[in-house]
């Protein structure tokens, strides 16, 4: 008060006097006649408090990690430590170190935590491949997990139809209900990547069902906004103006622009530090701005964190830059300062009073368990992997606890629903984190659910190809095999080139999209952008054409190779042999470092593989090309099987075109009689179909279909060797550890025992023929 009596002395009589308390931020040091006057300044004092909840929360972390137990619940333990439920009943806790004056500031610190948070976590989703893997399973269950619970709790609590509308979710017992059953797709998405299931089909069909419940949940809650408001009030139809006007403006003009700035940064190069310190900015502005019009401000910052493109070089810079400190600093403050509201101990004083609000936990969380579970063991998922989907589902996590506090600060809930929502928040997150732990396989990562082959496709359905490249003869060689396929307007082929580079001298992996950013200089990659630009627009009605280059250590550019696959949603990955002959058809070279890689892309590819080689006339064809394509004459082998089956599906397609010639061959044994299997019948159907093809053609067919009986193994390379040289290419299913009567005897001696029977013998360095060999093998179904 001296303070302010010295600024109004001299002040004329005639001015305004406005008496204020000048804020007390920095301190002179530690003062040792009153050490505690040191902490009523807010700088130190916010310091220690910071310093104290990371400290305490990381190691929580490193004593629990190896349980299984995430980031977020040690937060969580945190804030319940240095509450009211134990540290927070003494008195140094309570009116010094967090008093009720220094509640202001480090609240502050949260709630910005909370909007950088939802922001980066937008930036890190990748809604196209979220979008793109949208299906039936996807949009029941996402639908589903919202509806199913909310229904079964509010048949518990059972308002009247006219007492839901006037209250809305005003209601306690509602309010609890509402809150359970939304399932918040920035949490499951956090959830993921702690868990590193983010770049797994599992991952992103919970994303994707996550996506599908915030719309539902999001829809329910306006519904409910509307029936409580007057739709044609000024204030109202202000706010969805503005708010639709935010949307369309991001989506139109700043994420257009966002990509005019990837495009003019080099290849390799960082993205400017001004542009992200920009966006942050925006991002808070967003936030600010959907307040202002009485949305909840981390929708803004969502909203605006969605319209930036993820992946490299701009979503992972923003990651990048402010991950660590936002997750690190902010969030932990953010968890552990809501949490320290809660007192756990009135879940015990006032049981009696909180045991419905219990059972309406208990039954939603049972709800979107089982309506969750259910339709993906409809759709075939496996029992495990629908398990772990399901309870993913479930999660609860910082969104929620934002609404948490939200709901208690409004006083829609009271002091004793907001603890038993924190300890059944605690359990959920414990119960889910130990559950994927115990359940989860990690060398499942890229297991496909959906059919991703050739098989499945529909006749005039667009082929996707990952085609990789590891050096410059397979250039030629991919290109001679596609003008093999014959594709046209009818059936389009989308092609993606990935060019592999062993990572030598450098410490981080990279992944560059040559469509997002301008070429470099590398001659390596320069030239497979050019080869296949070329060969695009060549073919420009009938194939699309995108080129990646990846820099990756060895052991893990397989694991390059399945993503790219897996988020484009590929139906054949196109790998090239590690062995390497001469145009007088003499091996010269066998790489075990590329062979180590398709070893483990066969074991884990979530779609069609196929594994090529050239020992020179598809090379010598593709040199030749010009504007038209080259007729070519292809045989494919028919054993029986998954993998043949696939093949002659690729064959079928193939055969659509006049310009290409195909005979499908099948092998049958001589003295052994086929049996009525589900495989033989199979393999019947698939057959009969091309023989009626044959069949019905009013022309002469391009189409032609053999029978070969053999009787054993011996007899079938005699008859492999007669026709060796006949045809330019040869389509061979791979039949990996199958034994039958028509190759007895063949797999004693392999050369690359990888290629199957067939396919090893095709590439045997004793075989005298200068065709190419494709080696299919059909996507793997989990067991």
């Amino acid at each position: 008060m001296a303070a302010e009596l010295d600024f109004l002395k001299g002040v004329p009589a005639n001015r305004t006097k406005t008496c204020f308390t000048l804020p007390m931020l920095n301190s002179h040091g530690l003062d040792l006649k009153s050490p505690a006057k040191f902490l009523k300044y807010s700088v130190p004092l916010l310091e220690l408090q910071i310093g104290i909840i990371v400290t305490m929360t990381f190691t929580l972390h490193a004593l629990l990690k190896r349980f299984g137990i995430t980031m977020f619940i040690c937060q969580v333990l945190t804030g319940i430590i240095l509450g009211p439920t134990f540290l927070g009943r003494l008195e140094i806790m309570k009116k010094v170190i967090f008093s009720h004056e220094s509640q202001e500031l480090i609240c502050t610190v949260e709630y910005f935590g909370y909007a950088i948070y939802i922001f980066i976590s937008a930036v890190k989703i990748d809604i196209g491949a979220t979008i793109r893997s949208t299906g039936k399973v996807v949009l029941i269950t996402g639908a589903v997990s919202v509806i199913a619970p909310m229904v079964f709790g509010l048949l518990l609590v059972r308002p009247p139809i006219s007492g839901f509308l006037e209250s809305g979710i005003h209601n306690e017992a509602m309010q609890v209900v509402l809150m359970n059953s939304f399932s918040t797709f920035s949490i499951i998405i956090h959830v993921l990547d702690e868990l590193k299931l983010v770049n797994t089909e599992l991952g992103l069909l919970a994303l994707s069902a996550s996506l599908v419940a915030d719309g539902v949940g999001l829809s329910i809650t306006t519904l409910v906004t509307v029936l409580q408001q007057k739709l044609s009030s000024i204030s109202s139809i202000i706010d969805m103006s503005a708010t639709t006007g935010f949307m369309i403006f991001s989506g139109f003009i700043i994420r257009p622009v966002l990509f005019l700035i990837i495009r003019k940064t080099p290849q390799g190069s960082a993205i400017n530090s001004d542009v992200t310190y920009i966006l942050i900015a925006m991002a808070c502005m967003s936030a600010v701005y959907f307040h202002v019009f009485h949305q909840l401000q981390c929708i803004g910052a969502f909203a605006f964190g969605m319209m930036i493109p993820a992946g490299p070089p701009l979503g992972s810079a923003l990651v990048k830059k402010f991950d660590t400190f936002m997750f690190s600093i902010l969030l932990s403050v953010g968890v552990a300062t809501s949490v320290m509201r809660a007192d756990l101990s009135l879940i015990i004083y006032k049981f009696d009073d909180i045991n419905l609000y219990l059972m309406i936990i208990i039954l939603t969380f049972g709800a979107k368990l089982v309506a969750c579970l259910l339709p993906s063991l409809y759709w075939n998922i496996p029992f495990i992997d629908s398990l772990i989907f399901a309870v993913i589902m479930t999660c609860r996590g910082n969104i929620e606890l934002a609404y948490y506090i939200l709901a208690r600060d409004t006083l829609m809930i009271s002091e004793d629903v907001f603890a038993l929502l924190i300890l059944c928040m605690i359990l959920n997150s414990t119960f889910v984190a130990i559950t994927v732990k115990c359940l989860y396989d990690p060398s499942r990562k890229y297991a496909g659910y959906q059919a991703r082959n050739i098989l499945h496709l529909k006749p005039k359905a667009e082929l996707r190809i990952l085609a990789c490249v590891h050096q410059p003869e397979n250039i030629t060689c991919i290109i001679g095999l596609l003008d093999a396929f014959h594709a046209n307007k009818d059936r389009f082929i989308s092609l993606y080139v990935l060019h592999l580079i062993q990572l030598i001298g450098r410490n981080t992996p990279l992944v560059i999209s040559h469509q997002k950013q301008k070429p470099v200089s590398d001659s390596r990659a320069h030239n497979v952008v050019i080869s296949f630009s070329q060969y695009e627009q060549r073919n420009w009605d009938s194939v699309s054409v995108s080129t990646f280059t990846a820099l990756s250590p060895s052991k893990s550019m397989n694991g390059d190779i399945t993503l790219l696959a897996f988020d484009k949603l590929t139906s054949l990955i196109l790998l090239p042999l590690h062995r390497k002959w001469s145009i007088h058809g003499i091996i010269t070279a066998e790489d075990n470092f590329i062979r180590t890689v398709n070893l483990k892309v066969l074991e884990k590819a979530p779609c069609s593989v196929g594994i090529f080689f050239d020992r020179g006339k598809l090379g010598r064809g593709a040199s030749e090309a010009s504007s038209s394509k080259t007729s070519r004459s292809i045989c494919m082998i028919f054993l029986g099987g998954p993998d043949d089956r696939e093949t002659l599906s690729l064959a079928k397609r193939i055969s659509k075109d006049s310009s290409a010639s195909v005979t499908v061959i099948r092998f049958i044994p001589e003295s052994v009689h086929l049996i009525d299997s589900e495989e033989s019948l199979l393999d019947a159907w698939a057959l009969e179909e091309i023989k009626q093809i044959v069949d019905n053609s009013k022309s002469k067919s391009n189409l032609e279909y053999r029978e070969h009986t053999v009787k054993d193994g011996a007899d079938t390379a005699f008859a492999l060797r007669s026709i060796a040289d006949d045809y330019d290419l040869f389509l061979v299913g791979r039949r990996f550890g199958i034994e039958s009567p028509q190759t007895g005897g063949l797999s004693e001696w392999p050369e690359i025992p990888e290629l199957g029977i067939i396919g090893d013998l095709l590439a045997s360095k004793y075989l005298n023929t200068k065709a190419a060999v494709l080696v299919v093998q059909q996507q793997k179904k989990l067991k």
